[in-house]
């Protein structure tokens, strides 16, 4: 935050706020469009809303919401609104647009490096991306790659978004998407996989070996120990090719963020080879 800022926001808050608590004043925040995300400390929590709304008079936001952990199997926040009317807003970034409700969604600002990476990768045909919720990673694939990329979300409320993404940033030739789970996908091959989720992760490495053409890059997320976070990911990948018939590399491995004490979020493109050629694609070849 600029210094300038800080001093309007703490001198806003001066007869609220005794000289302990206004030293407490949070020096960083998530801007999500125009809607500003906030960590507020425990010692100021009874005073939360009177310090949001010096916030968004200062920095001229539209609302703020108390940033709070992302839990479960959609990843679903419980931000709280605490200044402003609206939770819902467009983030431009990248020149993607993403519309997004920032009170039953997610959305991680720390992932901005890889969701640009992902807009410079080559073209190797057709993309499936098996976590696509709002379009983090379709979109700027299909923008700036020209891939055809086929987005699988389970979530109804993220596949509504989706839907909403695709046709705002025009690219309804280039994105198909499905509401379902991936693992119930039939569909064509993939020449590249976006695994763009954490925590189990591994659990669909069957799902997505068996999606993968011979040569396919798998982008696997997951989150590991860092001490070590090498040799985690080999373990995984190796644990699940054990029952598939795929052998794989890990070309690059790099860190997306931190993520908690002791554990970071990191990123492996893995090289697919297949020993056999899968029924499906026999079939798919032959036609």
């Amino acid at each position: 935050m600029e210094q300038r800022h800080l001093r309007a926001i703490r001198e806003m808050l001066s007869d609220d706020l005794d000289e302990c608590e206004l030293g407490l004043i949070p020096t960083r925040y998530e801007l999500v469009g125009d809607i500003l995300l906030l960590s507020v400390p425990a010692a100021l929590h009874p005073k939360r809303h009177i310090v949001a709304a010096a916030f968004q008079s200062v920095l001229g936001v539209a609302s703020v919401m108390e940033k709070r952990i992302v839990e479960g199997e959609y990843r679903i926040p419980a931000h709280e609104l605490l200044a402003g009317r609206r939770t819902t807003t467009v983030h431009n970034e990248n020149g993607i647009l993403y519309s997004i409700d920032l009170s039953s969604l997610m959305f991680s600002s720390g992932n901005i490096n890889e969701r640009i990476r992902m807009s410079r990768v080559e073209n190797v045909g057709t993309v499936i991306d098996m976590f696509a919720g709002i379009g983090y990673f379709s979109l700027p694939l299909a923008k700036y790659t020209r891939s055809h990329v086929v987005a699988l979300e389970k979530n109804p409320r993220s596949y509504r978004y989706l839907l909403n993404n695709i046709a705002l940033n025009h690219l309804e030739d280039l994105v198909s998407a499905h509401n379902i789970d991936c693992r119930e996908y039939g569909g064509p091959l993939a020449s590249r996989i976006v695994m763009g989720y954490v925590g189990t992760t591994d659990r669909f490495l069957p799902t997505a070996f068996s999606l993968a053409r011979d040569g396919c890059i798998i982008h696997y997320h997951q989150t590991v120990p860092v001490d070590g976070a090498r040799e985690e990911v080999e373990r995984q990948l190796f644990d699940a090719s054990a029952e598939s018939d795929v052998s794989t590399k890990i070309r690059t491995l790099h860190m997306v963020k931190k993520y908690s004490p002791g554990v970071v979020h990191v990123v492996a493109d893995v090289l697919v080879s297949r020993r056999d050629t899968p029924s499906r694609e026999k079939d798919l070849l032959s036609e």
